[in-house]
């Protein structure tokens, strides 16, 4: 446990940080007291995004409970106003740097001003140019309750502790590990598992590869839910690609989140935490209350189940020394059928030159168009496939 919880997407702070240390608060200013304010939200990709007025600009801030604070870009528009210290971070993968710490300009979000709001100073994610920064979980660690509804596109955001109280749904204690929230679910039956609330993750849920070990060793029936096995990386943390490792890909029979049950449900193994993301918000609403410590889930379907139906990616692409490679391909797919492996980088895609990772990113792809790759495999050969995308 004391491994995953260092393997978070967004800000993991530890107090050991060289020069000034900045330690963790709270004492940002809101605006009003006693308020209950609607704000719309963005959903763009499965991110959810405040559009935010920012020294008399618009800027667009990613609502992420994965992270513990809020996030500035070395390369953005958003200039930190105070210099604060610094802290050790480790992204989602465990990889660590020591940042800055600065406060942010006051913004409005609706009618709420939010001032000596604090943020970690990192490098921008690649190919994320249409984010300015991320606002994280000390939004509710500060006190104030949310509701987030992706159906009508709002955040429902009060400092009033009894607001929610009278809602129906099904409710999950939560604990807060370096300022995030951790709950519990049951990802088979008679097993649970400790997993991020992330809203900065797009994926239903993804699982802790030792954590998924442990299950598989005491159970068959946890056995009889692997889908297919095979090694690499997919996962993209702030600070770098995770380490090749063995992926586990599952066709689970039930995800169960407080008594309600996510069914035909296929989930992929990672080397950071556990995790519940945004595509919960496509099947219902959720309420956070930080003052009990509960996040609750309101389906949209109004019964205690729903059948997710859903696939993971045949190939997945990540940054090896800058360049895009393959870090993960199912044998079962066309690309491997057709030559395609784990490690192969590539060179061009329809003779465009890909000499960053964020060349890749950028590139048209045209769905349901044939895309020629020109690849270097692992041994030096080059080799050229044509496959959709």
């Amino acid at each position: 446990m004391k491994r995953m919880i260092w393997m978070l997407w967004g800000l993991i702070m530890a107090m050991t940080a060289c020069g000034q240390t900045y330690k963790y608060k709270v004492n940002f200013n809101v605006s009003e007291s006693d308020f209950c304010d609607t704000i719309p939200i963005v959903v763009e990709e499965g991110r959810l995004i405040l559009i935010v007025e920012m020294e008399g600009r618009q800027r667009r801030l990613l609502l992420d409970t994965g992270a513990g604070q809020g996030v500035v870009y070395r390369d953005g528009s958003i200039r930190g106003e105070r210099e604060l210290g610094n802290v050790v971070v480790a992204d989602g993968n465990n990889r660590r740097d020591t940042v800055q710490v600065v406060t942010m300009p006051s913004f409005r979000m609706g009618r709420l001003v939010i001032s000596d709001y604090v943020a970690t100073l990192m490098p921008r994610p690649i190919g994320n140019r249409r984010i300015d920064g991320i606002v994280g979980f000390d939004l509710f660690n500060k006190g104030l309750s949310a509701k987030i509804d992706l159906q009508s596109k709002t955040l429902i955001l009060t400092d009033r502790r009894k607001l929610f109280d009278n809602e129906s749904g099904y409710e999950v204690r939560y604990k807060v590990y370096w300022f995030v929230p951790y709950v519990m679910v049951s990802p088979f039956i008679r097993h649970t598992d400790q997993v991020l609330f992330d809203t900065g993750s797009t994926s239903l849920f993804t699982m802790n590869k030792e954590s998924f070990d442990r299950h598989v060793y005491k159970s068959q029936q946890v056995a009889a839910q692997v889908e297919a096995r095979t090694e690499g990386s997919h996962s993209i943390g702030l600070l770098g690609a995770e380490q090749h490792d063995e992926i586990v890909l599952l066709h689970m029979d039930r995800l169960d989140w407080g008594g309600f049950a996510f069914t035909d449900l296929r989930a992929i193994t990672t080397q950071g935490a556990s995790r519940i993301g945004t595509q919960l918000l496509q099947y219902g609403s959720v309420v956070i209350n930080p003052w009990k410590k509960r996040i609750k889930f309101q389906p949209f379907n109004g019964t205690d189940t729903v059948s997710v139906g859903n696939r993971v990616p045949n190939v997945s692409f990540v940054p090896i020394g800058g360049r895009p490679a393959v870090g993960l391909i199912w044998p079962t797919c066309d690309a491997y059928r057709l030559g395609m492996r784990q490690g192969d980088v590539i060179l061009s895609i329809d003779d465009k030159p890909m000499r960053t990772f964020e060349d890749f990113v950028l590139f048209h792809f045209v769905k349901g168009q044939q895309h020629r790759y020109r690849l270097r495999d692992r041994e030096g050969n080059i080799k050229e496939i044509a496959i959709e995308r």
